[in-house]
C-alpha cells in the first residue's frame, strides 16, 4: 500500500504539474487576452491557476517520502489525507475551467479543493508525527 501510494502522488503530481503548465498557456492564448482583462477577472485565472501547482507540489512532496506509519489507526488517517490531497488536485483542476472560464466569481470547488488540500497534508502530518525512522 505504501509503495503504491507513493507512486500514486508522484504520478497526480506530475500530471498537476503538467497541467498548469497546460492552464498556463491556455492562459496566454484566452481572448481576450487574461492580462487585459480587469484586475478581479485576471485574479480569478491567476489564484486557479497558482491553486494547481500548489496541489501539485504538495503531491510531489508527499511522493517523494511517503510512509505510513506502524498503528493501524495511524495508517487510516494518513491513507484518508492521501485520498483528501488526490480529491483536491481533481476538484482545483476543474475549478480552473469550472469558475474563471464560465464567468463565475468565487465558487465553492475551488474552497472545497484547498480545504481538502489543507486538511489531507494536515491528517497526514498529524498521522505520521510519532512515526519511528525506518533505517536506509
Amino acid at each position: 500500500m505504501q509503495g503504491t501510494l507513493r507512486t500514486a502522488h508522484l504520478v497526480v503530481g506530475a500530471i498537476a504539474i503538467v497541467a498548469f503548465l497546460i492552464t498556463g498557456m491556455l492562459m496566454n492564448a484566452h481572448q481576450p487576452p487574461v492580462m487585459q482583462m480587469d484586475w478581479d477577472q485576471r485574479l480569478l485565472f491567476n489564484s486557479r491557476h497558482i491553486y494547481l501547482m500548489a496541489a501539485g507540489l504538495v503531491n510531489l512532496a508527499l511522493g517523494t517520502r511517503y510512509g505510513l506509519p506502524p498503528s493501524r489507526a495511524r495508517q487510516a488517517a494518513a491513507i484518508f489525507g492521501s485520498l483528501l490531497v488526490f480529491a483536491s488536485t481533481v476538484m482545483l483542476f476543474f475549478a480552473f475551467f469550472a469558475e474563471p472560464m464560465a464567468g463565475r466569481w468565487p465558487g465553492r470547488l475551488s474552497g472545497f479543493g484547498l480545504f481538502a488540500l489543507f486538511g489531507g497534508v494536515l491528517l497526514y502530518v498529524l498521522a505520521s508525527l510519532h512515526r519511528k525512522p525506518v533505517p536506509s
